[in-house]
């Protein structure tokens, strides 16, 4: 069995990314991926700063 096979396989009925239990379910999927060694968490601040500074040029 390779890894691709053991992948779960999430169904996503209802989307709309602006509910507050999928902003919930983005933050535990992320903090599970860094406690996993899959990201560190200085990729995810950095991708975090670069989203920040994204959204403040646009505002200008």
């Amino acid at each position: 069995m390779c890894a691709e096979d053991k992948k779960e396989e999430v169904k996503v009925t209802n989307w709309n990314p602006g509910t507050p239990a999928m902003k919930t379910e983005t933050e535990n999927f992320i903090a599970q991926a860094v406690k996993d060694g899959i990201i560190q968490e200085s990729h995810l601040n950095d991708f975090l700063m670069g989203l920040y500074i994204t959204i403040q040029q646009r505002r200008e």
